[in-house]
């Protein structure tokens, strides 16, 4: 099973995508699920709006896609509800994107939502590579807060902060690396050198990357059978199993 651990579905501000188009999409690249994000305004302002819309495409597409919640952390006691709220409805993990929702990784502002996650005991993409709100080693110092959650490193710092991935996965973890917009022979060859296949989450990142390129990457890295079914869904699918509530 293949399952794309971050697109974007809806009119955002540099991209648009239907819901409908991109099930074809992952017809033809051979996803089989994929976890849905709010769109920027969304994530920045109007989080109810775009958990809501994120969990009704999740009924009207069923088995097809799953529901990112995300909150402002600086909506204080109302974030903590809204993510309680989402998650309570059946969101499958939760998204903070640090530089549009306006805080940075290593503020307690966003440990309330942080506890949220735990709770649940979901997983928590957070976007990564924006100085200086969202830093990977920032990401893992949260993760040692943390370590009962799951954290995947949006991007992997990329792209002027790849290079501090690997010594953040090696310092946290349960942190997980995103495939998404990565060198075959740089840095997803390094990723299975340094944390292994266990730990790496396949992502599109669509609209921003395609379906079909970043699927070919992971299939043609040098591992076995079973640790590329691993990455492809089979780690995603681990962690998403261990939800509560």
């Amino acid at each position: 099973m293949i399952i794309d651990a971050h697109v974007q579905i809806g009119q955002g501000r540099y991209h648009s995508v239907d819901p409908g188009e991109l099930i074809e999409q992952m017809d033809r690249s051979g996803i089989d699920q994929a976890l849905v994000s709010p769109v920027d305004r969304e994530m920045a302002v109007y989080n109810r709006e775009g958990n809501d819309r994120v969990l009704a495409l999740t009924r009207q597409y069923a088995g097809r896609y799953l529901a990112y919640a995300t909150a402002n952390p600086w909506y204080g006691d109302a974030a903590v509800a809204e993510l309680d709220r989402a998650l309570g409805e059946g969101a499958a993990a939760v998204k903070l994107h640090p530089p549009l929702q306006g805080f940075m990784i290593l503020e307690s502002l966003v440990h309330p939502l942080i506890e949220v996650a735990a709770r649940y005991q979901v997983p928590v993409y957070m976007h990564t590579g924006t100085p200086a709100y969202a830093l990977p080693l920032q990401l893992a110092e949260l993760a040692l807060e943390y370590p009962e959650v799951p954290f995947i490193m949006g991007k992997n710092g990329k792209t002027d902060f790849w290079i501090d991935a690997m010594p953040a996965f090696e310092t946290a973890p349960n942190l997980f690396g995103d495939t998404a917009h990565d060198f075959p022979e740089r840095g997803m060859r390094r990723m299975t050198q340094v944390i292994g296949t266990d730990r790496m989450i396949f992502s599109s990142n669509h609209p921003v990357s395609r379906m079909g390129l970043e699927v070919d990457k992971v299939r043609d890295l040098q591992v076995t059978e079973e640790q590329r079914a691993a990455v492809l869904g089979g780690n995603l699918q681990k962690l998403l199993q261990a939800r509560r509530g």
